[in-house]
């Protein structure tokens, strides 16, 4: 069972890679191998996609953070802070010529 919902896990991911085309093949290919009916493949492709993209969205919140992380240790001041801090050092140095 552990195996089958590991191959489902992969296939979702896979899935959500490789698009319809792909979806509508691997719906046949179930219903073959399987003994599926149409709409039960399709309903089983279909959960897989969905699955698929949930995983891809997590992954994608995960990099997106793990970059971001990176990237404020790389570049500790953001550029609106550098630009406010600028223009504060201008003032400040108009103000002084005055």
């Amino acid at each position: 069972m552990k195996d089958v919902i590991s191959k489902a896990v992969a296939l979702g991911i896979g899935l959500g890679i490789t698009g319809k085309e792909k979806a509508e093949q691997v719906a046949k290919e179930a219903q073959k191998k399987l003994g599926l009916t149409q709409k039960e493949s399709t309903a089983f492709v279909n959960s897989m996609i969905k699955k698929g993209e949930v995983v891809r969205k997590d992954l994608e919140k995960q990099v997106n953070s793990i970059v971001k992380e990176a990237v404020d240790r790389l570049i500790p001041v953001s550029r609106k802070e550098f630009e406010d801090l600028k223009a504060s050092m201008a003032s400040k140095k108009k103000a002084k010529k005055r």
